[in-house]
């Protein structure tokens, strides 16, 4: 066979067996608490994935091919070669076992989202034990081993092995090689190329998230995110979006209850880490875990159908505080000229003659919260770095208790009225908290379960300690979680059920008739700005985003987003779709077909629309 096809050849086998390789890691790592599939359900990802397996094989193999026609280049063919293919190789590993964990945390594929958070790398390692810590770098010392044995004695050509190819067998190859390339990057001869309606074949989104290449999934969602100014999400004509989304927020101006006693209570919001509906009973969660915000839903107004639009941290506050839903591959908190621009509730309190603070125990230059809080005209942001170096601390920093205390401590010499923000922190992978455990256990599951716990013992003592103060009784509190999570059910992230969040007003402002009531009305946590201002006599209209859950005819609708996927809910019903394979990922199999379409298409203007939004800001 001519030497160049043979290297081909084995080039091709070799990324063959390496991305089957880490398919099955991928597989075992992330199926253990799956819905249920068969061995050869598995096996079939196997098989649908090879085709875009073999797309990104045709990519790498497009410099190696070019290489092989110039004289200069077959003289150092080794050297060329050894220097390329380490190169690849470790990107390869980084990218598929970057995949691999972070499906375990976030439960979606690696994106264009998660490399940027790589200008911010403490934040990625604070996540991870310190066994997985250790484990992770023996694995890629390991696997870089490996690969290099694999390189040397297999893959590239042998230090003995005789490169003497004629210009007729160079030309033979490249004629057969280069038809071959295009079609592997094709997917094959159908009349659109690769994407992933190719690979997906199962009703299980997790086989079919199996099947996907990581390495051509963040190729693609890096293309649409950062390299164009247009709009991925475009479908339809920029005044018919319009008119849709404004339609769906229309009833803003109706008349609502008034169900405070003041209009110029104190405002505190506690946006709780991570504190998913799945630890809150009356949501529908687990019992046990969160008695303290039990109790403050049946003396507050609770939310019961509340969603959150991402599932990060630094989309939950822009959410809470700017009224802004989640932002499809950018989070507008981390550009600083972006996030400045947006409404906010610290702006209009501290407009309106308030005090205004941010209480945050861990470092503020996390995801550029610090620039975005100074943006935001907070007065006062405490960090990690204002308490006492001896303050009980963990990974991610400060122990929530402690910070609440600080916070009571100086709200006694706060002039009133005051608006103050706590973020905390405590549950947060690894879910390091300290006192006896809750809930006994190491797997991940009960140290979520118990952090949870600890974070809302710790609501229960600040109230404790609260109600004895003078600014109690003319405080309204605030407390809504930052986004969902994956843990402690073990969700798929592409189900709404994944960003069920609780949402709760709590304090002795609010009038006593609407003390205990549970508001069904379906939204999402960047709904708070207009719901909460109009109460205080404020003008919320600036936050275009935020709907008032008190209105009665107000719709009901909920939006969700995963970077390409779109999640949409209306009444009962909701969809999940994918503009990749532009088709339905999931819906709810109760609903017509004809009523999916229609809710869809309100979707897909909201998601057009506010991604228009972010463009122009």
């Amino acid at each position: 066979m001519n030497y160049s096809l043979r290297y081909f050849f084995r080039i091709t086998v070799y990324y063959i067996i390496l991305f089957a390789f880490w398919r099955l890691i991928f597989l075992v790592g992330n199926s253990a608490h799956r819905d249920s599939f068969s061995v050869t359900e598995s096996l079939l990802s196997f098989v649908h994935g090879a085709r875009m397996d073999l797309s990104v094989i045709g990519y790498l193999l497009a410099f190696p091919v070019v290489m092989s026609i110039f004289p200069f280049a077959l003289k150092k063919l080794r050297a060329i070669m050894q220097v390329y293919h380490v190169v690849v190789a470790l990107l390869l590993t980084l990218i598929c076992l970057g995949n691999v964990m972070l499906f375990h945390f976030w439960g979606s594929l690696i994106n264009y989202r998660a490399l940027t958070y790589l200008s911010d790398p403490k934040e990625i390692f604070v996540s991870l034990s310190t066994t997985q810590l250790i484990v992770l770098i023996l694995i890629l010392v390991l696997l870089g081993w490996i690969q290099l044995i694999f390189l040397r004695k297999w893959l590239l050509p042998r230090e003995n092995e005789t490169i003497n190819i004629s210009r007729r067998g160079k030309i033979s190859a490249v004629l057969i090689a280069a038809p071959l390339i295009v079609l592997c990057i094709r997917g094959g001869w159908q009349m659109l190329p690769m994407n992933e309606s190719l690979v997906y074949f199962s009703k299980n989104p997790f086989l079919n998230q199996a099947a996907i290449n990581p390495v051509w999934h963040l190729g693609y969602d890096v293309r649409a995110a950062g390299l164009t100014d247009e709009n991925p999400f475009h479908l339809f004509a920029d005044e018919d979006a319009e008119k849709i989304v404004h339609q769906l927020y229309n009833s803003n101006n109706d008349s609502f209850p008034e169900i405070l006693t003041t209009k110029k209570p104190n405002v505190v919001i506690f946006i709780l880490e991570s504190h998913t509906a799945d630890v809150i009973s009356s949501l529908g969660g687990e019992s046990g875990i969160s008695p303290v915000l039990e109790q403050l839903m049946t003396e507050g107004v609770s939310f019961s159908t509340i969603y959150s639009s991402g599932a990060r941290t630094d989309q939950g506050i822009v959410a809470v505080l700017n009224g802004w839903p989640a932002t499809p591959y950018h989070s507008i908190m981390r550009s600083a000229e972006k996030s400045a621009r947006l409404p906010s509730l610290p702006k209009i309190f501290k407009a309106n003659g308030y005090a205004t603070s941010f209480y945050y125990g861990g470092e503020s230059n996390f995801s550029n919260l610090n620039v975005y809080c100074i943006n935001q005209e907070f007065q006062r942001i405490l960090e990690q770095q204002d308490f006492d170096p001896s303050t009980p601390s963990g990974k991610w920093g400060i122990y929530d208790q402690y910070v609440f205390d600080k916070q009571l401590d100086d709200f006694s010499q706060t002039k009133e009225p005051f608006f103050s923000v706590t973020m905390t922190l405590s549950n947060h992978e690894p879910f390091d908290v300290p006192g006896p455990a809750r809930f006994p256990g190491n797997d991940e599951a009960n140290k979520f379960r118990n952090s949870a716990a600890y974070t809302d013992a710790c609501i229960g003592e600040f109230f404790s300690k609260a109600k004895k103060q003078s600014w109690y009784k003319n405080t309204l509190f605030v407390l809504v979680a930052d986004h969902g999570h994956l843990l402690p059910k073990h969700r798929n992230d592409l189900y709404p059920n994944s960003r069920h969040i609780p949402m709760i007003l709590f304090g002795e402002p609010i009038r006593p008739e609407y003390r205990g009531i549970q508001i069904t009305k379906l939204g999402g946590h960047h709904d708070l700005a207009a719901t909460l201002l109009p109460q205080l006599g404020l003008d919320a209209k600036e936050f275009s985003w935020s709907k008032n859950l008190l209105v009665p005819h107000a719709k009901n609708f909920a939006y969700f987003q995963m970077e390409h996927v779109l999640g949409w809910m209306e009444e009962k019903d909701w969809l999940v779709w994918s503009y990749n394979r532009k088709d339905y990922v999931l819906k709810n199999e109760n609903a017509s077909a004809s009523r999916s379409d229609s809710i869809l298409h309100n979707g897909q203007a909201f998601i057009q629309e506010i991604y228009r939004a972010y463009q122009s800001y």
